[in-house]
């Protein structure tokens, strides 16, 4: 059941997103004509915008979620499983590859520094 809360809440975030975006392009493009309908309440309920917004990403969720006799759900949760068997490393590994990260970063700068002053002297011989 764990891994159909964590399906769950990433299909609303998801539709949450879809929400966002689909209410900013219904509004750009509702907004073009001269008579604004974007704005335009539902009901005197919600801007036209909105309803269409929220209708597109609820569509589009549901297709992900239902569409293709259940391929992206079963994609989806094919993902949730190989997320399981990611190891967060111990505190003795982390701290290893810190400090070769710094020590490889500090041997860059030396490589770089060493190769400006090289191209820097055969530019001033040229020029």
């Amino acid at each position: 059941m764990k891994d159909g809360k964590i399906i769950g809440g990433l299909y609303i975030g998801f539709f949450l997103v879809l929400s966002y975006f689909f209410i900013q392009a219904a509004d750009a493009v509702l907004g073009i004509r001269a008579i604004d309908l974007a704005d335009r309440r539902i009901l005197d309920l919600a801007p036209l915008k909105s309803v269409i917004g929220v209708i597109l990403a609820a569509a589009t969720t549901f297709y992900f979620w239902k569409g293709k006799k259940g391929f992206y759900l079963d994609e989806l949760q094919k993902a949730v499983a190989e997320l399981k068997k990611v190891v967060t490393p111990s505190r003795e590994e982390t701290k290893v590859t810190t400090i070769s990260v710094f020590v490889f970063v500090g041997i860059m700068v030396v490589v770089f520094i060493v190769f400006d002053l090289i191209w820097s002297n055969i530019a001033a011989l040229i020029y």
